[in-house]
């Protein structure tokens, strides 16, 4: 169990840790991550700064753990696809579909996070090794789909990158202040198989059975 609160609860979450987070994602998000201190993160949370350390040895432990959140759920959806024996453009589309779905759907835009100079730091490498896997992840889509006849492209390198910062577009979309639209995960999955030349019948397949596929991590 955590310890005590000074005060009631003020942050989504089940638990010390979780509410944490949320309080560390809006501050991080809002007035950047420099600019927060840990003090304020207690504050915003309702516990003392000592009862923060006990989940959270340092800031630098918080930030991780954001950032953990965004990368992890869909590296264990990329491990399970090959499992499936679907072809190339469904596991693909799934990939794409979650991980931008992923990258939407909480409340504040943590892949902004990315970006800050603190993550060449090697506290991080382990996150700057999880998302390398991840574009990898993607990439092993797209070759299997081009020794299948399924995509065209010219380099299967150029093509992930493409596909992968397409993923990832909502970030900047979200920093831009566009309101995130529910529509975006299938329009950027789909996007991406044409990107690669795959066939209209073969992108309405997979619109079709790779959202199924996303039951493969459980939610939450």
């Amino acid at each position: 169990m955590g310890r005590p609160r000074h005060t009631a609860p003020q942050r989504q979450g089940h638990s010390g840790r979780e509410q944490i987070l949320d309080a560390a994602a809006e501050m991080f998000s809002e007035q950047g991550y420099e600019a927060t201190s840990t003090r304020q993160i207690a504050t915003a949370v309702g516990v003392k700064q000592a009862s923060l350390y006990y989940h959270f040895a340092r800031k630098e432990d918080i930030l991780a753990g954001l950032l953990e959140g965004t990368v992890k759920p869909s590296l264990a959806l990329a491990a399970k696809l090959p499992r499936t024996q679907e072809p190339p453009h469904i596991r693909l589309f799934a990939l794409t579909f979650f991980d931008a779905t992923l990258l939407c759907q909480g409340r504040w835009n943590l892949g902004a996070l990315y970006y800050l100079p603190e993550l060449r730091a090697e506290r991080f490498a382990e996150f700057r090794r999880d998302r390398l896997r991840l574009k990898r992840a993607y990439g092993r889509q797209i070759g299997d789909g081009v020794k299948d006849g399924l995509f065209t492209v010219p380099s299967v390198e150029v093509a992930t990158s493409l596909v992968f910062a397409l993923a990832e577009s909502v970030i900047s979309m979200r920093s831009d202040g566009t309101e995130v639209d529910t529509a975006w995960p299938q329009m950027i999955a789909t996007s991406s198989l044409r990107l690669l030349c795959c066939d209209e019948a073969q992108i309405a397949e997979a619109e079709r059975e790779g959202k199924r596929l996303q039951e493969l991590v459980p939610a939450g």
